[in-house]
């Protein structure tokens, strides 16, 4: 079915705490890369919208970032993006980590999905990493988090292997209101190059240190241009960091680190992008950026 022959569609928030596995969520449903993810938390700092066609319906995902109580500007900034998504869509899917007990963090999250006024669909993610009486003990501790408060479903779902997504997906589709596509048949992200290059760098970066410095750093595109002689991309992008000692953290021993990063990085934007990319990367400190509000909202973010 083409996007000229939707006949439903709607917007969908993925809100959840932080690792709950929304990323990986939208990824699976869309069948692309077009979220970053890795272990650590807070990975997701952008709004990614992604769409899918099911049936009829056209499902544009909303990957929101993980609520959280916000510790500076940037999370405050992070937060904000969260609650006020919630505005211009038709339903929430609360992504829920099954893997984990539930505690106060999801309450926080239950009371904001549900002060939205809107349908939500529960999610527990990650069934396939928990036996099935503790599948069954966390369905129960979502319905007392929940407290009476009406809800259109509860779907068990494993984002890793695809197991409950299709059950997910028609749950979603029908309950969309009447209306048309909002992405054509080619378009999955309205992401552009330059947002999708950044975090797949900085995707490359947080699979490479890990724990080391993953919220000190950020990546900027400060140049895209094409060379028509060698039929490549010329993409230049900055890794900023807090400290001068975190440089060298980034750059590894002789330069090791940071190229391993850019090709991790070139490979999946290659892939993702479909097109022959040369990749310059440099670091540069910002002091105590995620705490500048102008030079946040410089970056994007």
């Amino acid at each position: 079915m083409t996007a000229a022959e939707v006949t439903r569609s709607g917007f969908i928030a993925v809100a959840g705490r932080p690792n709950a596995g929304k990323s990986t969520l939208v990824n699976r449903i869309v069948g692309q890369h077009v979220a970053i993810v890795s272990p650590i938390a807070q990975t997701t700092r952008r709004v990614v919208r992604a769409a899918v066609q099911v049936d009829d319906a056209q499902l544009v995902f909303v990957d929101l970032p993980g609520s959280q109580k916000p510790v500076d500007r940037l999370t405050e900034r992070m937060q904000r993006s969260v609650e006020h998504s919630f505005d211009d869509v038709d339903m929430v899917l609360w992504v829920i980590d099954g893997a984990v007990p539930l505690g106060a963090g999801e309450r926080r999250v239950a009371d904001m999905v549900f002060a939205s006024g809107l349908p939500v669909v529960v999610v527990l993610n990650k069934v396939d990493m928990s036996k099935p009486a503790h599948t069954i003990e966390r369905i129960t501790a979502i319905d007392e988090i929940i407290a009476g408060r009406e809800y259109a479903s509860l779907v068990p779902v494993s984002a890793l292997t695809g197991d409950g997504v299709d059950t997910l997906l028609k749950e979603i589709a029908g309950r969309l209101p009447e209306g048309p596509a909002w992405f054509g048949d080619e378009d999955v992200t309205d992401m552009r190059d330059e947002e999708r290059i950044a975090e797949y760098v900085r995707e490359a970066m947080l699979g490479r240190l890990r724990d080391e410095l993953p919220h000190a750093t950020v990546v900027t595109v400060d140049e895209m241009a094409e060379d028509d002689e060698n039929g490549q991309t010329i993409a230049v992008c900055t890794i900023w960091v807090e400290r001068d000692s975190q440089v060298g953290i980034v750059v590894g021993r002789q330069g090791a680190g940071i190229k391993e990063v850019g090709i991790l990085a070139r490979e999946r934007i290659e892939r993702e992008l479909g097109l022959r990319l040369h990749l310059e990367l440099r670091v540069k400190v910002r002091r105590k950026w995620r705490d500048d509000e102008s030079w946040l909202a410089r970056a994007g973010l």
